[in-house]
């Protein structure tokens, strides 16, 4: 998660530290990606807390990855603090905290409290036939067969009738394999989409059409804020490095949510977005390099995760659940 404390204001997205004013056109599109990025920050963690709380477990989060995103997270808040910003960037930054908590806490409860209250004896789910037990498989395939033919409805009727279920927010966190992947994937991500480019234009056209005079940010570069924003960056980058290493080592990502990364992806490559289309000059993006470092870095790690949900995706037919 990123947003630039030493200069951000969510009004304007990235606010100009310099006299030069940048061409209309494109202080709109990076005010689009700035309000994008930013929705894409609120929601980012509710996937994967509600893959958790679908599966009633959090092996497939790395506790290093979370770890070390709180810090990142908390020294985002001490450097908005710090630099005196706008009471809506400290409150995101505050928020951030939160669901970090949030995800620490859902880590800690389905690995060491819910075990002890839910005990459940191992047994090994498989889109395969059972070998343990052939002989009450094939009575019980032999059942549904039976069942099936006199109820006049083959197998291919009855998936087609779960697909057709309700696609309500409920049915898609409990049963995701029932519905399709625009449903799961590319219409949450139009969705926080939508609702960015609305929330730029409805919030920023009074300050386009001179409302609202825009603040004037100080053009004094403070030092500690610039640390913060360093440290931040790398905390954020480090991150991902457990989460990559446990992947490969379980060579299975089931636990993770992928419209989780696809969320962070989003999140990053429209604030380095809102960044570069605001100003390009060298004097600008070495002022931001940090950040850009951070975002397009984060990015460049989450490809790596994105690969292993391609080679691991048949891994996960078969899982272990205790």
């Amino acid at each position: 998660m990123f947003f630039d404390i030493s200069k951000m204001n969510f009004g304007d997205s990235v606010v100009e530290l310099f006299t030069e004013e940048p061409l209309a056109w494109r202080r709109q599109v990076s005010g689009v990606m700035g309000s994008t990025s930013l929705a894409c920050w609120i929601v980012l963690l509710m996937p994967q807390l509600i893959e958790q709380w679908r599966l009633k477990s959090a092996e497939g989060i790395a506790i290093g990855f979370i770890s070390i995103w709180f810090l990142g997270d908390v020294f985002n808040l001490i450097g908005s603090v710090w630099a005196g910003l706008l009471p809506e960037v400290v409150f995101l930054a505050v928020w951030f905290c939160i669901a970090d908590f949030m995800m620490i806490f859902s880590y800690f409860y389905y690995t060491h409290i819910f075990p002890k209250h839910h005990h459940k004896h191992p047994k090994r789910k498989s889109h395969a036939s059972s070998t343990e037990e052939p002989q009450a498989h094939q009575h019980s395939v032999g059942h549904h067969e039976h069942e099936h033919e006199h109820n006049g409805t083959s197998d291919h009727e009855r998936t087609s009738l779960l697909r057709r279920r309700s696609s309500t927010l409920t049915d898609i966190a409990l049963e995701p394999e029932y519905h399709s992947i625009f449903i799961k994937y590319v219409l949450p991500i139009l969705f926080v989409i939508a609702c960015g480019s609305m929330g730029y234009f409805i919030g920023g056209s009074k300050k386009d059409s001179g409302d609202i005079s825009p603040e004037q940010p100080s053009e004094e570069i403070k030092f500690g804020p610039q640390f913060m924003g360093y440290l931040s960056a790398f905390l954020y980058l480090g991150a991902r490095i457990p989460q990559i290493i446990q992947n490969y080592r379980r060579k299975s990502v089931h636990g993770l949510s992928l419209l989780f990364f696809l969320f962070s992806t989003l999140g990053n490559f429209t604030y380095a977005g809102q960044i570069l289309f605001y100003r390009s000059d060298s004097k600008y993006v070495l002022l931001n390099l940090s950040w850009l470092l951070g975002s397009l870095g984060t990015i460049f790690e989450d490809s790596f995760i994105f690969l292993q949900f391609y080679m691991y995706r048949d891994n996960d037919k078969e899982v272990l659940v205790e």
